[in-house]
């Protein structure tokens, strides 16, 4: 998925463009100061992006009881 940035005064004064951009598939983040304050995301790919973060995670099948043991581990330094 491509992405732009533009401040929120940006996207005020060129909204129309930014629409388009939307239209054919674009994200759009906006910032304020530097940091990231929301996106727009083009119609159908809010599933979309939450299937990118969780791939790999959902395909995989998971033994419970190894991943509690993991976890485990790390969390108080158990080594092997």
């Amino acid at each position: 998925m491509l992405s732009s940035i533009a401040t929120r005064d940006t996207i005020q004064e060129h909204i129309s463009e930014y629409l388009d951009m939307m239209e054919n598939g674009e994200e759009i983040i906006m910032t304020k100061n530097g940091k990231e304050i929301g996106r727009f995301l083009p119609r159908g790919k809010v599933v979309t992006l939450i299937g990118e973060r969780l791939k790999g995670i959902l395909s995989k099948e998971i033994d419970a009881a190894k991943v509690r043991e993991e976890m485990l581990r790390k969390k108080y330094e158990i080594a092997d």
